[in-house]
């Protein structure tokens, strides 16, 4: 049986890193608890992965986390899911 996996981009890296640091500068708390809630939703995306909706882009998903203003855009491949960036919900269409 083939295990399922997440797969974090560099760009989608780059972006909960930038994330945090930001977040950091105004609250180390609200920091840590922001970044571990998209990954611990990236992981739920393993049990469900069709649980985003159909986005833009052909073959992609967008996760619209429920208690933060982010969303995980990411697409299924075989056993992986892919991360492919985490935008803030102000940027349309911009991750």
């Amino acid at each position: 049986m083939v295990k399922n996996k997440i797969e974090w981009s560099i760009r989608s890296k780059r972006h909960v890193l930038k994330i945090q640091k930001y977040l950091e500068e105004i609250n180390s708390s609200a920091a840590v608890k922001v970044t571990g809630e998209i990954k611990a939703t990236a992981e739920l995306l393993l049990v469900q992965p069709l649980l985003g909706k159909p986005w833009v882009r052909n073959g992609t998903r967008k996760l619209v986390l429920k208690k933060y203003t982010y969303s995980i855009i990411y697409r299924v491949a075989g056993s992986k899911v892919v991360v492919l960036a985490v935008a803030h919900q102000s940027l349309k269409n911009q991750a």
